[in-house]
């Protein structure tokens, strides 16, 4: 009799042995550090200040190499460098403020080989994150949970890979950060893009992310690596929820 076993996720990126130090005599954020990232989940990577999140982040964006032996393979093949496949969204939304919402978007395109019907992509992703009556504002005309929302439809409509997002949502209010939860996954269940996030809030990682990874202090080593895709980790009041909270904090506080 066959025995059916249960589908494990591609993984989207291997990183094996990395190291990274800027090159100073003190220790790097990263030394001989290896982790995978599934493909098709949400992410999301906390930890204290300077432990590595972001030098990480970066490294799977390809915008840092590590030195060495070593790095990043991203599906099955080694990063030396940026690649319009993988998107990165940092804490400044960086939009051009010469550009209305829409003319950011169509930006994007810029990054995408086919523009066939490019204004029907835009018109869509504007639809998608809410902005089609704010289309033809300008980034001084938005709030800046519009102007963060602008900033994802720009780098979503390249139709990259995998999205990287480096504390999106921190400059915001709570009522808009959980509003943007609720956007965030919104999407992925839209598009099952590879998403990885880096964020200070254990709300946020448990709401949004299907798996939490808790990095220790430099170097980044990992403390906490969980599964937090149940129903339950998305209601702040249930004792999972708490539960996963309260050790979180034991091992960052």
């Amino acid at each position: 009799m066959s025995v059916l076993k249960r589908t494990e996720p591609a993984v989207a990126f291997q990183v094996e042995r990395l190291t990274v130090d800027f090159g100073t005599d003190k220790t790097g954020p990263l030394q001989d550090f290896s982790l995978n990232i599934r493909q098709g989940e949400i992410t999301c990577l906390l930890g204290p200040s300077g432990c590595g999140k972001t030098t990480l982040l970066k490294s799977l964006g390809g915008f840092v190499v590590g030195r060495d032996s070593g790095g990043v393979l991203f599906e099955s093949r080694y990063l030396n460098g940026p690649t319009p496949e993988i998107v990165m969204i940092f804490q400044e939304n960086n939009l051009f403020p010469w550009l209305s919402a829409r003319g950011n978007v169509e930006f994007g395109l810029k990054f995408k080989a086919a523009k066939r019907d490019g204004k029907q992509v835009v018109d869509e992703m504007l639809r998608i994150v809410g902005l089609t009556e704010a289309a033809d504002r300008f980034p001084n005309q938005l709030s800046g949970g519009m102007r963060q929302r602008t900033a994802i439809a720009r780098a979503l409509v390249s139709d990259p890979h995998v999205l990287l997002l480096d504390e999106p949502f921190s400059a915001l209010d709570i009522s808009l950060r959980r509003r943007m939860h609720t956007l965030m996954l919104d999407l992925w269940s839209k598009t099952g893009k590879t998403m990885v996030m880096v964020t200070h809030s254990i709300e946020e990682a448990l709401q949004v992310g299907h798996r939490v990874i808790v990095l220790g202090d430099r170097p980044a080593r990992v403390l906490i690596d969980a599964d937090t895709s149940a129903d339950a980790m998305k209601d702040r009041y249930s004792p999972e929820f708490l539960e996963m909270q309260r050790r979180i904090e034991a091992v960052i506080y």
